[in-house]
């Protein structure tokens, strides 16, 4: 059924490994701020109960949460041809039959630009679970959502009719809706998003945003030399972080395991992406305790914010699984 022939009647790190690692995630649109092509509503009628659509698949990109955590903030381009009651975005969970879905958590969104334009809300605590997804409802007449094509079968889209507890769905494909979240882990509960509501970063204390290239303790540096017989290797006796640079992360790990981790841009106007966009992203095994190198690959989005700029803020996670021991994070902000 097309979005734009028919109304639509009543009927969801960056780190790469996210589904295991408790690690930021942007859900939905990897650029929420592009001009649209055309609008999700276009042959809606004018008058109707609200409806929501929501993102049900979309290529490079996330729109099922992996992990639990908040919601603490959402971009969408969206435009007001009339009324005055605010669109919002919803938390949508799904049902133990696979099929239906229900509105869990909503917040306004205030959309009043009548050509259309991107709006940001942050500092949002809306409570997402694994498998969660995110929608935007509105009333048709009044706003409108700006969408992008994508080449078919790429961009399926699903939407709903409200009040609707479930909400049955029905969907469409070739369609990005130009709407995004950004989901941030809870690690200690308190309700607020770890790497930017949380002071000490889910219980990482006080200070885990500073300190980006910290020195080397006593007994924490291992030789380059690995070959046995000559000196004696020290090893590391906790994670840390080296040097980062646009290919490569350099870490210790005193146990073998794996090694995952993503890197994001938060929402400004210098860095010329999209709000906390993941930019790169890795994984690695750690065959024996020492120093690790872990190559970086640039997301699309990456691609684009790194041909133009040389240096930019950034936030890193970096998730670490020793065998037999339990998940150590590592978050850092700095320069890249």
């Amino acid at each position: 059924m097309s979005l734009r022939s028919v109304p639509i009647l009543a009927v969801a790190s960056l780190l790469a490994g996210a589904s295991t690692a408790k690690a930021s995630t942007l859900l939905g649109s990897p650029d929420s701020a592009a001009t649209p092509d055309a609008w999700a509503c276009a042959a809606c009628p004018a008058e109707g109960a609200p409806l929501g659509f929501r993102q049900f698949a979309l290529r490079d990109a996330t729109v099922e949460t992996p992990e639990d955590g908040l919601v603490t903030s959402v971009g969408v381009h969206a435009k007001r041809m009339g009324g005055s009651e605010d669109p919002y975005v919803a938390v949508l969970r799904p049902g133990d039959d696979g099929v239906s879905t229900t509105v869990v958590a909503t917040a306004a969104v205030p959309v009043s630009a009548s050509e259309g334009a991107h709006v940001q809300i942050d500092n949002l605590r809306l409570p997402i679970r694994r498998g969660d997804a995110i929608a935007f409802v509105f009333r048709p007449g009044e706003v409108d959502l700006g969408i992008r094509d994508r080449p078919r079968p790429d961009g399926a889209v699903q939407s709903f009719q409200t009040p609707c507890d479930p909400c049955g769905m029905d969907g469409g494909t070739g369609i990005e809706l130009l709407l995004d979240a950004f989901v941030e882990p809870d690690v200690d509960g308190d309700g607020m998003g770890d790497e930017t509501q949380d002071p000490d970063g889910g219980g990482l204390g006080m200070d885990w945003q500073e300190d980006w290239f910290e020195d080397f303790e006593a007994g924490d540096e291992l030789d380059e030399d690995d070959a046995v017989g000559t000196r004696a290797r020290r090893l590391p006796k906790d994670l840390r972080l080296v040097n980062a640079d646009r290919r490569t992360l350099l870490l210790t790990a005193p146990k073998p395991g794996r090694i995952s981790a993503s890197i994001t841009v938060p929402a400004n106007r210098r860095s010329g992406a999209g709000p906390f966009t993941t930019i790169l992203t890795g994984e690695t095994r750690v065959r024996r305790p020492g120093r690790v190198r872990l190559k970086l690959k640039p997301t699309p989005a990456g691609k684009r914010l790194l041909s133009k700029r040389k240096r930019v803020r950034t936030k890193t996670v970096v998730a670490y699984f020793p065998r037999e021991s339990s998940l150590t994070l590592l978050m850092r902000s700095a320069r890249l």
